[in-house]
């Protein structure tokens, strides 16, 4: 094995790497940590890139194996995820092979005499086949430019998918020792990623991690309530497009197949409990568009490449965090909008429990406790994207405003929190601190049940307490003092019992912040963002709808997934800018030299043909970019105008946020916007006078208003909202 590689000048590099992705992606741009991380692999650095879903990980040693001599090895954990990058790659004309078990001896010569004779940059195998000596002994005889592990997070015990075979990868580092060395995820925590570090070896490792929010999903939480028609809902809003319906049990995966097949929906079941045979034909049909839905357990995912999943359901709560982002970033991986709906109820800690009963005592501690974060995730009252970064040790500038179901109003104060609060708390000290959620709102409810009775509990001075409150809403209030450390969930039985705080609160000291939901078991599925309606901006539909057609014949003739042949995101370009010549058509995202080769005429024609027959102009001229749905400005809705008569007195953001029953991040982009729309430029009433101060000379240092330099410039002195607020002022004050 050589390892050899030139050492050219950054700007070299980043030249060359541009001139590979133009020709193979047809992208004219890096997306965020792309360039630094490549550049990092092409100097020989070993690598850490922790990337979201969908934030173009496998383009980060896709890349530079092309610019390095010699062979790229890619460490992949499923021979279905394999095959899928494989052909991926050989669409863009990447010389890319696999060895695994699904091909014969036959074709593993032929693919060992094309790595010996420099002909293949990117070869795929598991960390089984890896770590063999026989294959071991034969890489020492090829050019070898790296060594990728993808889904890192496999190899750490702390990790959510942990898989023993890649602990073994650590054989590489010592058989290898000069071998530049990459990790890459989608998801892990700084634990994960010392211990992705630590087991791999890594040489002062260069670490690249990106931000886990993905600003084009848009988070709905809900509890459970009519899921029939929840689900329903959700699948006619994205009728004719792909989705993954997840559940718990095997049970519930095929219960759920049954009912959407009996409906004439086109679904597949997937779980441990199929055969080997059925799981890969269900998948395939999945992948290539035959099959719109599948309905799966977590077995089902890590395989799946497929860029144009517009939605993702849980049917019960995940079982962490960390499943929960993956899960859920599996949808709009090519940056449009999907949908993430997650339903969940207080069964499903329960139904978890039971599965992870056999587990080691540390591990079931950590299981446990993944799973308490999880559940306080579903039942807290603070932007959904910012609450799941927040778990990755990150932070937004700013709420989400429009994508998920906290940020558009689909929440209430309750009236009166601190007594609601006291009533619930006051409940859990009476029934002495032994039960749980369900329990304690039977009692609040009035309950005669039996066990109530028993336990003399009707007898309680809360006893029915809340009995004209609904059910869900005294749910949600006592999820809500857990996410706000009043209450803790402790025991294998998640036995309720009162914090510190929550004493405070007992004592009339402090008062929690409690939301009512809107979502009622008659209310309508999940909404659409505006970022949604700005991306189709321009799209011809019927065009587009050509366009899908023609990719899936394609598709079907080459026995590839649709998207193999082309995106969503690059048939919506087309859609809009309408190229009629194969010169334009490179100016598409996602269009690169082989693509255009080999289905650049035909598209180019269909587009022609339509323009001329519908009278609709072509050639449209658009600055060609990576689509994506940035962040929308936040509209002035019924919330945020509620806030407006507040900030005309001068109460300060905490106040307001009190009055509306918002989080204060959220109120502070109210304020933002009462000042944009007043063009105020005064911001004393809510920032000192020594503050204002500093921050306009940030501004001026840093030479513009956003937030992040004027935060670093600061050392962190001063918080993101206060920060905003002078910068609001100060855009008013230029006009």
């Amino acid at each position: 094995m050589t390892t050899d590689q030139t050492e050219p000048t950054t700007s070299t590099h980043v030249e060359r790497l541009q001139e590979v992705l133009q020709k193979y992606w047809g992208f004219d741009s890096f997306r965020a940590l792309q360039r630094e991380a490549m550049t990092s692999m092409l100097d020989g650095r070993d690598t850490l890139v922790v990337l979201p879903t969908g934030g173009g990980k496998s383009l980060c040693y896709q890349a530079p194996a092309m610019c390095l001599d010699g062979t790229a090895i890619v460490v992949s954990p499923l021979i279905s995820l394999m095959k899928d990058q494989v052909d991926s790659a050989r669409a863009c004309g990447l010389p890319a092979r696999l060895i695994n078990s699904s091909i014969d001896a036959r074709e593993r010569f032929q693919t060992w005499d094309e790595v010996r004779r420099g002909d293949v940059k990117l070869l795929y195998v598991s960390p089984e086949r890896l770590t063999q000596r026989e294959f071991l002994d034969q890489l020492s005889d090829v050019p070898v430019s790296m060594l990728a592990v993808d889904e890192a997070h496999c190899i750490s015990q702390w990790g959510h998918d942990f898989r023993p075979h890649y602990r073994e990868l650590r054989v590489i580092r010592e058989r290898f020792p000069e071998l530049p060395m990459h990790a890459f995820t989608a998801t892990a925590t700084a634990q994960v990623r010392e211990d992705i570090i630590d087991q791999l070896d890594l040489k002062e490792a260069q670490q690249f991690v990106g931000s886990f929010d993905r600003p084009n999903l848009n988070y709905q939480v809900l509890r459970k309530g009519d899921v029939t028609r929840r689900i329903f809902d959700v699948i006619e809003k994205h009728s004719g497009e792909s989705g993954i319906i997840y559940c718990i049990t095997r049970k519930e995966v095929d219960q759920w197949t049954a009912l959407l097949q009996g409906r004439g929906i086109h679904a597949k079941p997937y779980h441990a409990g199929l055969s080997d045979e059925e799981r890969r034909e269900n998948q395939e049909a999945f992948l290539h568009d035959d099959a719109g839905i599948v309905v799966a357990t977590v077995a089902f995912g890590m395989g799946i490449d497929k860029s144009n999943i517009r939605f993702v359901i849980h049917v019960g709560m995940p079982r962490s965090i960390e499943h929960y982002q993956q899960e859920s970033g599996r949808a709009g991986r090519d940056g449009l909008e999907a949908d993430c709906v997650l339903l969940y109820g207080n069964d499903d800690m329960v139904k978890w429990q039971y599965m992870i009963r056999d587990q080691p005592s540390e591990v079931h501690a950590a299981s446990t406790d993944s799973l308490r974060r999880m559940a306080s995730f579903c039942e807290g009252i603070l932007c959904r994207h910012r609450a799941l970064v927040r778990h990755f040790g990150q932070d937004l500038e700013d709420d989400c405003g429009t994508n998920c179901d906290v940020c558009t109003g689909d929440h209430t104060q309750a009236e009166d929190p601190l007594v609601l609060a006291q009533k619930i708390l006051s409940s859990v000290y009476r029934q002495d601190q032994r039960f749980g959620v369900e329990y304690t709102v039977l009692v609040l409810k009035g309950s005669k049940s039996q066990k109530i009775l028993q336990n003399k509990h009707d007898e309680l001075s809360t006893h029915g307490l809340l009995k004209d409150e609904p059910k869900q809403a005294i749910q949600d209030w006592i999820g809500q003092l857990i996410q706000q450390d009043c209450l803790k969930r402790v025991g294998e039985y998640n036995i309720l019992k009162l914090t510190d705080l929550g004493w405070q609160v007992l004592r009339g000291e402090w008062t929690p912040k409690l939301l009512t939901s809107k979502h009622t078991e008659q209310d309508a599925g999940p909404t659409t963002s505006r970022s949604k309606e700005a991306s189709w901006e321009g799209v011809e539909m019927p065009l587009f709808e050509k366009l899908r057609e023609h990719r899936l014949a394609l598709a079907q003739e080459r026995n590839v997934p649709p998207y193999v042949i082309f995106g969503d995101a690059t048939l919506r370009d087309l859609a809009k800018k309408r190229p009629t010549s194969t010169e334009s058509l490179l100016s598409i995202y996602g269009v690169g030299q082989k693509k255009l080769e080999e289905f650049g005429e035909a598209f180019v024609r269909m587009i022609d043909d339509y323009c001329r027959e519908n009278q609709v102009e072509s050639n449209v001229q658009l600055e060609s970019r990576p689509p994506s749905v940035p962040r929308s400005e936040k509209p002035a809705n019924a919330t945020a105008l509620l806030a407006f008569p507040h900030f005309a007195e001068g109460k300060s953001v905490e106040e307001v946020a009190q009055l509306i029953g918002r989080a204060k991040s959220t109120t502070s982009g109210y304020l933002s916007e009462y000042l944009r729309e007043h063009e105020l430029t005064d911001p004393s009433p809510w920032v000192s006078y020594e503050d204002t101060i500093r921050i306009r000379d940030a501004i001026e240092q840093t030479g513009g208003d956003r937030l992040k330099p004027i935060f670093e410039h600061l050392g962190g002195e001063i918080d993101y909202d206060t920060i905003r607020i002078v910068c609001q002022c100060w855009a008013n004050a230029q006009g």
